[in-house]
């Protein structure tokens, strides 16, 4: 049969190709090649030919018998009849000639398809040619016909991106392309939907992989010959110009040479070339050009220019700080992000100019340079210094404990793969053996920092990005990054150790703003005039400027109340929002209706707005100018005047959402964006107040529940679009399906680190080693025989060889010069001085380098008040909505697939590091003891051992003789090699390129729902962080207004990187006094202006702006601390009589002090212990005076001195006032402020305490009370501001030492100075030290000391003794005053009247009621006292010990009461176990317990089974399957995948022509080898084979040992077995092996095994015919009882039938409710086994219930005990529907033994009774045989076999002489039971015709064939036969031909 290629798909096979046309309704086409004959083999079938399998394409996981790729046209072509006949995809009709005729398909037909490992594609076509596979396993069709192509160049460029992208998935794009070369007007089409395409800014990598299919040379030529078309054509004037064409080449142009420039250069060139003639073709036309063609060429010519020049970047070295004349020598926009080694070179300046404060820049790319260099600066800077200072420290050898700028990790490794939506990322481990870090509080390692990593001091180096950041798995020294490196760069870097060096900038915003600039071209950035060229008149508006006459709505500024409401919300219309409400506005609004925005005459007045006259001119510039900048100081209003900026311009959106050019709809949305979270939420909140439309908040950190239905993360549930739906699941489902099996791989890896892995997971890689090491095992305990079978039955050999047994203290088994030392051990067979030698200081530990933190003792969590930490606020901006959040939650399924994967390896580790600690402390024989100190050096030995990198050659390796001679470094080396290998294995499982674009794709999908969201939304809302993540996305959706909160605050880059082309209004709101930007490098803010805001720089450029000057916040005492910042501040009239703070003299106060500061060296921050004690104390005492703790907010400018407060505050007592760092305090306000400033030092240093702004905006947070405290003599001469602030406070006297005191109830007397936190105790309540004294009601006074709380003593609770009389005998109460006094508990003497006893009991209570507490004194039945109180009721179970004999004949002392016998039952039970349950659980050994042990019987794959006995599951060990190809990684229970690789077994004689699964087909070779060994002796094995390892001459006494007899023949050859090295004479052998197990002629399917060490026997050439048949037989098995789903249904069907059936004839209520419970569980009942349980259970039950009918039938006419027999049958009942999940063969056997006692009970009875009536004689021998039958089935003893017997013969007897109609219940009952499939050998025979059939076993249409199924009775139990040439493998042997 042959193959059908097109030679344009695909140019990788390697042979000879020539495009052959014939012509076909008059176009020339290609016809597919056939392939030649050499490469055609058969599969097994004399009549069909197939071509051989993998020339194209091979994986471990499918294998593809035909692929083929089919042109888009009709053609003729030969293509065989076949139902695996396999298509990659077709176009419209195909006219198909196959050898059974012809037959027609057309595209669009559906068909399911596999998915491959990586990432090509197969589909099925039973019969005929369907179309195009699906990535991701779904039944889809892509058809790219015309009209499609067409009606896709209308949609979004997202859509076109996803519906090409399912098309180069499925192989339908490059026929697309292909289609190009001879459909014109097609190839326009497609350029036209691949420029728009182009024009998406959010699917970058998307765009890639497109444009990489689209630049392939086939294409590119077919463009070119297109535009030499073109030429022609307009040269000649047959056509118009070509305008759009050109455009769209010119753009696919541009953006290949933009997106690929060093791959498209040479086509782009070549493009470029035939551009140049079109376009003066053009040029030269009659029509002429259009300028916007000669604009786009010339751009692609500069383009082109620019690629030429290449080279590398040089950088200015003669000065430091560059004028703004220097002119850089590259272009910025050609700057990789990452940096390169040039950029972290000390010796090489980074070109870089100032921010300029003042003066306008050159033109747009100056401009752009500056931002760009100086913001790539300021995280390349840190890194660069960082690494050149560690360099130095390692260097000269010297301590260190920090860096400056950076933090470094030594000892640095990669361990396992992780998938995150970032992609394929890594686990790294680093050091943290002397770490003290608090990760829960430290800035280390946070979400997106970059990671610097070298393993040769930074000659190379590799960067990485945290994605995951887990403080727990940070304290094991583990996190989770993402190498920014291809896959293969980090493979070959993975055996590395590296030294890690982490900046602390979120390199996320970094990278998304950078690469923003980059983006920007003349003319994209609106506002130049203003930003670049600094021009100080400001228009008005793009949609203003087009209608002058535009009128305003201003009403809702005047009714407050008012609400905008939209007509429709975001999930339901796309329509531009009109007002739905029927306006209702106060009569006093009117003149506010039709207000001419431009014209200020027509404006209402500031009042009717209620407005002051600041915010007034803010409110008119706001809507009348496009750039606005409104400054506001601390507490004039910028959130209450921005909020009404937004309500005017919502009101009135018909104004600006329709374009100004049409007055079309064009309803883009506004966008406002804030610093922090909170900022953002505090403004939407305020917004929704007003607002009643489509607002959307991106980013899940908001803490406000308000904006909940407004997050972008709600919002997603509500979309509509289903192409973004569908694409959406479709990535959902790629990237959960790789997630799954790469955290499977990644939990394995894990496992290397985290303990000793089995020698059984290890043996592939492991080589000889793994004989060595279990022979050598085998040898090391010859003389200790029970302690080697312990040892290899339950532990693992590899752990003893690494000294990590527990029974090497009492064994030698080192080299001599090791025995002494490591026999002194007395706790541990690891020798001390190993421990010693392995804590070792790391190579890098010279440096001595500590991470420490602040307070590094960990407090207790739970009692330490919650602070609002810099930390939390920098997680928060970080972690916005990541994108694959949605497919990071785990369904069922893929939790199950995890769960497989674990359950494969859950024997992997043997022993596991965490587990040390649980290992016990005294052994059996306490011959030696392991105390806690030993466990923990074990444990860090082992820790260290894995994490070293040093690991044995492999050449070492194979030199090695034995490895149990080595010492114990070695053996580590050789166990590290073997798991390098098994990690390199594992490595190879995952595609990075598959992780990485199933991430890519669901990233993108995810950003394509976002924006669908925000494009159809009114307002947006986004912290900074998000709009540089959002950036592509707001490039697209234009928003046409952007508000700017705390704009002041926020770096110039990233307000600019947030603006869009289309931008028409721009409102900047913030405080350029108050906090400004905040760079990671200080020198560049010092030096280089980059804290310089946009806000800031428009305002010294003498720019249009407003200021708020009127202050409604803080009293004029506080104000006037900021009013010299503020020279216009003014006070309000509402903040003029504020209340005055309680308990304090004065509302505003610095306390001075001199107690020095700590420092933190790892967070660089500081503390004091003084501030933070004293502020707790004062929040303590104001807590005292009445105030709430929300009305107290405690700052400090440093993190450090946060958690000082922390560790002093318990969370008990103060949980609710807040307490923050200044930073994330802005813009917020409280009543009470206290301020602890931290800094107290001799070196005269303040750090930005000093700063004007952090001083403004620290000061300026409170309304009623502020409180400082801190060193003003350091502050006032180090700060000119704080020396004018602490002279001002002194001369008013509000300046001290101390805080002055008073008490509110005694203001008079005198104050208290608190001058420490102990003073606040000299006011014990919050008042003073007097006694309060205040009369109580109870006429007691308050003990209290005087407290303002609580004056009038309504929650006082007296503590003085009641004096109360509580009775007649005059007892007092003695309770608390405050207590009820409740009845007289006094304790006196009475006489209980119904004992005469005398008792103490309480004073009220009646003697008649009470219980005497004396001994009863009563005899019982049984003769012993009573052991019960005299007043309880008497002893029911007598706890005396007598001697008893039971009802079963056992003597024993027991409790008087006890009746059941505790004796062991000791019998041994089918299953060959010895049953563990007493006499009495067995019911006198009739019905045992059911045995739990574990089963150890042979599997049929030859494993011994570890599970329950019993059950025999399928296997769940390693598979050991192998061939020389490949090696089974599956569990030994699933179906191994077949070898289709040729079949190795050949020599000189014989060669083997069956692929490699299938029995050979060639016989065994006698020949002698005629080789020669390495001893220069004659091989002594035959040809063909490989060549044993011993030598008749030089292993003679070896070799010559007699087995099968003819060994000593010196003719005699020899063969070596592979699985256990063992050498056996040949003929013996043979016969041996074609010697099978039969059991009534048919024969065992069991593997051969070793006759001397029973090895089974898997591998071996000579034998390769009955192993692979052997293994084929096993396989099937495993399809069969693998095939559960058909045997579930018919017994799910069966049963509910059987029940239902006994359901309706069941007359008695109790078997009804049996029954209801059976069938209940059988709703719960899942696995075949539980099913078959539930079968058994109900067939014993029905015959049980069936035997209580007779009885209750006969209960009058039969002389029996009813009472016994009844409670034995509800005994046994009980027994029977006990919860189980299976049913034993002992317990079966039991049920049937004791149904079939009852049955000879009812039996006997019957016929005794009738004989009695009938007055039969009887001789005496008979009347024998009676008694003696009666008693066995009435004595409860175990009815055996014989007691049956001569039971039956006993009934036999009476039967002759009374013939009666015996019930016969139990023998219809034993055919009905059925058992589980199982898997043990012995259950499992081949017939002599080939059936496959299982012994005791149950099964149910496993496989209908045309044979059908022979179900036949055998030993009374079903069994099943199965046809095997019939048979159908299913899964992976569906895809091979019928073996036989």
């Amino acid at each position: 049969m042959d193959r059908v290629e097109n030679p344009e798909t695909d140019g990788s096979r390697d042979m000879n190709r020539e495009n052959q046309s014939c012509q076909f309704e008059g176009a020339n086409i290609y016809k597919p090649e056939l392939v030649p004959e050499r490469d055609k083999i058969s599969h097994g079938n004399p009549e069909m030919d197939v071509p051989r399998v993998g020339d194209r394409e091979r994986d471990s996981d499918h294998v593809t018998e035909f692929e083929t790729d089919i042109p888009d046209w009709d053609a003729d072509v030969s293509i065989p009849h076949e139902e695996n006949w396999r298509a990659r995809s077709v176009q419209d009709t195909w006219k198909i000639r196959s050898t059974s005729g012809e037959r027609m398909c057309r595209t669009g037909d559906k068909v399911k398809i596999g998915r491959g490992t990586r990432g090509r594609q197969r589909v099925d076509v039973p019969g005929e040619v369907q179309s195009v596979n699906d990535p991701y396993g779904l039944e889809r069709s892509v058809t790219l016909e015309y009209s499609v192509v067409c009606e896709l160049a209308e949609r979004e460029p997202s859509e076109i991106i996803q519906v090409l992208l399912i098309a180069l998935d499925s192989g339908g794009l490059q026929i697309c392309l292909n289609r190009c070369s001879h459909d014109k007007e097609y190839l326009k089409a497609i350029l036209k939907i691949l420029a728009k395409a182009c024009e998406c800014h959010s699917m970058d990598a998307s765009i890639l992989l497109i444009l990489n299919a689209v630049r392939q040379e086939s294409f590119m030529d077919v463009l070119v010959d297109y535009i030499t078309f073109l030429t022609k054509e307009v040269s000649e004037g047959y056509m118009d110009n070509p305008i759009q064409e050109v455009r769209d080449i010119i753009f696919v142009g541009r953006e290949l040479c933009i997106r690929m420039p060093t791959a498209c250069l040479t086509l782009c060139l070549g493009l470029h070339a035939s551009l140049y003639t079109v376009v003066s073709a053009m040029i030269n036309s009659p029509d002429g050009i259009d300028d916007s063609v000669t604009q786009d060429f010339k751009a692609f010519d500069e383009l082109k220019n620019n690629l030429l020049k290449g080279g590398e970047h040089r950088r200015k070295t003669e000065k430091e700080i560059l004028s703004d004349k220097e002119k850089p020598e590259d272009d910025f926009r050609e700057y990789e992000v990452f940096p390169r080694s040039i950029d972290l070179d000390t010796n090489i300046k980074p070109f870089m100019r100032k921010n300029k404060k003042q003066g306008s820049y050159e033109d747009l790319d100056h401009y752009l340079d500056v931002q760009y260099r100086l913001l790539r600066e300021d995280f390349v800077g840190p890194l660069r210094d960082g690494i050149a200072e560690l360099l130095q420290v390692l260097r000269d050898k010297r301590k260190t404990k920090r860096l400056q700028g950076v933090r470094f990790y030594n000892h640095v490794r990669i361990v396992a793969p992780a998938c995150s939506e970032s992609g394929l990322c890594y686990v790294i481990q680093f050091d943290i053996s002397n770490s003290r870090v608090h990760w829960e509080s430290s800035k280390r390692l946070l979400y997106g920092s970059l990671l610097c990593l070298s393993h040769d001091h930074f000659k190379t180096f590799y960067f990485a990005t945290v994605t995951v950041r887990e403080p727990q798995h940070l304290e094991d020294g583990l996190l989770q990054v993402k190498m920014e490196h291809d896959y293969d760069t980090v493979q070959k870097i993975k055996q590395f150790e590296f030294i890690m060096v982490e900046t602390s900038a979120y390199f996320e915003a970094y990278r998304h703003v950078l690469t923003g600039l980059q983006k920007i071209r003349p003319g994209d950035l609106p506002f130049e005039k203003y930003i670049v060229r600094c021009e100080t008149e400001i228009e008005p508006p793009v949609y203003l400027r087009q209608n002058p006459n535009t009128s305003f709505d201003l009403r809702p500024l005047v009714d407050n109340d008012f609400v905008v409401k939209d007509k429709f919300r975001l999930k339901e219309t796309e329509s531009i929002i009109r007002k739905l409400q029927t306006d209702s506005f106060s009569v006093e609004s009117s003149s506010a209706k039709d207000v001419n925005i431009l014209k200020r005459s027509s404006w209402p007045s500031a009042d009717l707005l209620h407005l002051n006259h600041s915010q007034y001119e803010s409110l008119i510039s706001a809507l009348t100018k496009e750039f606005v900048i409104i400054q506001g100081p601390p507490g004039t209003g910028k959130t209450y005047i921005g909020l009404k900026i937004v309500k005017a311009l919502l009101y009135n959106q018909d104004v600006w959402r329709i374009d100004p050019s049409d007055r079309n709809s064009d309803p883009r949305p506004m966008l406002v964006v804030c610093y922090t979270n909170h900022a953002l939420d505090q403004f939407l909140e305020g917004i929704i107040h007003f607002y009643k439309g489509n607002i959307v908040r991106v980013g899940s950190r908001s803490s406000s529940i308000a904006m909940k239905d407004c997050s972008i993360k709600e919002l997603r549930n509500n979309i509509t679009n289903e192409i973004i739906l569908e694409n959406k699941e479709i990535a959902k489902i790629a990237f959960l399906e790789i997630k799954t099996r790469l955290k499977a791989i990644e939990n394995r890896v894990r496992e290397t680190e985290t303990g000793i892995l089995h020698e059984n997971l290890l043996q592939p890689f492991m080589d000889k080693a793994y004989v060595q090491l279990t022979d050598g095992f085998e040898k090391l305990f010859c003389g200790y025989p029970q302690v080697k079978k312990k040892l290899r039955n339950k532990y693992s050999v590899i752990v003893e060889w690494l000294g990590l047994g527990n029974v090497a203290p009492n064994l030698q088994v080192t080299e001599d010069n090791e025995t002494k030392e490591q026999n002194q051990m007395q706790n541990c067979h690891l020798d001390q001085h190993s421990l010693r030698g392995e804590e070792r200081k790391f190579d890098m530990d010279k440096v001595h380098v500590t991470l420490e933190e602040t307070g590094g003792h960990k407090t207790k969590m739970e009692n330490e008040i919650a602070v609002v930490n810099d930390v939390d606020a920098i997680q928060a901006e970080r972690l916005l909505d990541n994108c694959a959040t949605d497919y990071d939650k785990p369904d069922m399924a893929q939790s199950l697939r995890v769960d497989e994967y674990n359950l494969l390896y859950r024997t992997a580790v043997t022993l596991s590091i965490e587990n040390i600690d649980k290992l016990p402390s005294k052994m059996k024989n306490e011959h030696w003891e392991i105390v806690r100190k030993q466990k923990t050096k074990i444990k860090n030995y082992v820790r260290r051992q894995l994490c070293r990198t040093e690991m044995m050659s492999k050449a070492e390796a194979d030199r090695l003789q034995n490895i149990w001679t080595m010492h114990h470094t070695k053996r580590w080396c050789l166990y590290r090699r073997w798991i390098f290998l098994y990690k390199g294995y594992l490595s190879k499982q995952i595609s990075s390129e598959e992780v990485d674009r199933a991430a890519e794709r669901c990233k993108n999908a995810l950003m394509q729902v976002d924006k669908d969201i925000l494009r159809r939304a009114t307002v947006i809302g986004m912290t900074t962080t998000g709009a540089a993540k959002y950036q592509s996305i707001l490039q697209e959706i234009r928003p046409r207004i952007i508000v700017v909160e705390e704009a002041a605050e926020v770096l110039e880059a990233h307000i600019i990187a947030t603006l869009n082309s289309d931008c028409e209004h721009l409102i900047l709101i913030g405080d350029h006094k108050q906090l400004k930007p905040n760079p990671s490098v200080f020198k560049l803010a010092r030096d280089y202006n980059l804290d310089l805001s946009l806000f800031e720089r428009m305002i010294k450029n003498g720019i249009e702006w407003n200021s708020l000057h009127l202050q409604h916040r803080m009293r004029p005492q506080i104000a006037d601390l900021v009013r010299n910042i503020y020279d216009h501040l003014q006070d309000h009239e509402s903040v003029q009589n504020l209340e005055p703070i309680k308990g304090v003299t004065s509302c505003v106060y610095f306390v001075n002090h001199t107690y020095p500061e700590k420092h933190d060296d790892d967070s660089k921050s500081h503390s004091n212990t003084y501030e933070a004690e004293f502020t707790a104390g004062f929040c303590r005492y104001l807590l005292q005076q009445g105030y709430n703790k929300s009305q107290i907010t405690v700052l400090t400018l440093y993190s450090g001195q946060l958690y000082c407060l922390k560790n002093v505050m318990p969370k008990d007592e103060f949980q609710g006032i807040r307490v923050t760092v200044v930073d994330n305090y802005q813009g917020e306000e409280n009543d009470i402020i206290i301020l602890s400033l931290v800094r107290s030092n001799k070196d005269g240093k303040i750090g930005f305490v000093g700063v004007e702004n952090r001083i403004c905006v620290a000061l300026s947070r409170a309304k009623k009370g502020l409180y400082v405290i801190g060193n003003f003599n350091l502050l006032s001469k180090c700060s000119s501001l704080w020396k004018e602030m602490v002279q001002s406070m002194q001369n008013k006297g509000l300046l001290g030492q101390g805080l002055k005191l008073y008490c509110q109830n005694h203001p008079k007397d005198a104050s208290i100075t608190a001058f420490s936190s102990t003073d606040f105790n000299n006011a014990p309540n919050g008042g003073c030290s007097k006694k309060c004294e205040y009369r109580l009601n109870c006429g007691h006074a308050c003990q209290m000391f005087c407290h303002p709380l609580d004056p009038e003593h309504k929650f006082y609770k007296c503590l003085k003794q009641c004096e109360e009389i509580m009775c007649a005998s005059n007892h007092k109460c003695k309770k608390m005053c405050y207590q009820q006094c409740g009845d007289c508990e006094e304790s006196v003497t009475k006489t209980i009247p119904k004992c005469g006893h005398e008792q103490v009991v309480p004073c009220y209570l009646d003697p008649a009621l009470f219980s005497c507490r004396n001994p009863c004194e009563t005899i019982l039945s049984c003769g012993h006292r009573c052991q019960e109180m005299c007043g309880s009721m008497h002893t029911r179970n007598c706890t005396y010990l007598v001697e008893k004999t039971l009802s079963c004949s056992h003597t024993q002392e027991v409790f008087c009461h006890v009746k059941t016998c505790s004796k062991p039952c000791m019998e041994i039970l089918k299953c060959g176990h010895q049953c563990e349950g007493t006499c009495a659980d067995c019911s006198e050994g009739r019905l045992h317990k059911q045995c739990i042990r574990e089963c150890n019987k042979i599997l049929v794959c030859g494993h011994h089974c570890n599970s329950k006995c019993d059950t025999c599951p399928p296997c769940m060990l390693k598979c050991e399957n192998r061939c020389s190809h490949i090696m089974c990684m599956k569990p030994c229970g699933e179906e191994c995948m077949p070898c289709i690789e040729p079949c190795d077994w050949r020599c000189a004689h014989y060669q083997c022509t069956k692929l490699c699964f299938e029995p050979c087909n060639r016989p065994r070779c006698n020949y002698p080898c005629k080789k020669r060994l390495p001893c220069k002796h004659s091989c002594i094995g035959i040809c063909g084979e490989p060549c044993p390892d011993m030598c008749r001459v030089c292993h003679r006494d070896e070799v010559t040992r007699i087995y099968f007899g003819s060994e000593d023949e010196p003719n005699a050859r020899f063969i070596q077995l592979e699985d256990c090295k063992h050498v056996l004479e040949v003929r013996g052998l043979d016969m041996w092996m074609d010697t099978y197990d039969e059991q009534d002629g048919d024969s065992t399917i069991q593997l051969k095994v070793c006759p001397r060490c029973k090895t089974p026997i898997r591998r071996n050439l000579r034998y390769n015919l009955v192993v692979k048949r052997t293994l084929l037989d096993i396989e099937r098995v495993k399809t069969i009882v693998q095939d559960e789903e058909k045997r579930r249904r018919g017994l799910r069907e069966d049963l509910e039938s059987k029940l239902s059936l006994q359901l309706e004839s069941c007359i008695y209520r109790r078997q009804r409710c049996n029954l209801s419970m059976l069938q209940t569980r059988l709703q719960e009942g899942r696995s075949e086994q539980e099913l078959v349980t539930l079968m058994n259970q109900t067939t014993f039950l029905i015959s049980l219930m069936k035997l209580q009918e007779q009885f209750e039938i006969h209960k009058v006419t039969l002389p029996f005990d009813r009472v016994d027999v009844l409670c034995d049958l509800m005994k046994l009942q009980s027994w029977l529907l006990m919860q189980r999940n299976v049913l034993t063969d002992q317990e079966i056997d039991d049920a049937q033994q004791e149904l079939a006692r009852f049955e000879a009970w009812f039996n006997m009875t019957r016929y005794c009774t009738d004989i009695k009536c009938r007055k039969c004689e009887l001789d005496k021998a008979m009347k024998e045989d009676i008694d003696v039958a009666e008693k066995i089935v009435s004595d409860r003893k175990k009815f055996s076999a014989d007691r049956r017997n001569q039971v039956q013969r006993c009934l036999q007897k009476l039967k002759n002489l009374c013939p009666l109609l015996a019930v016969n219940i139990v023998e219809e009952e034993r055919t009905a039971i059925i058992k589980t499939m199982g898997l043990r050998k012995e259950y499992w025979l081949k017939s002599s015709n080939g059936d496959i059939y299982a012994t005791g076993e149950y099964g149910r249409e496993i496989e209908e064939t045309e044979d059908s199924e022979r179900c036949v009775e055998k030993d009374a139990v079903k069994t099943i036969h199965l046809d095997y040439k019939q048979f159908k493998f299913r899964g992976a042997f569906s895809r091979v031909k019928n073996l036989s």
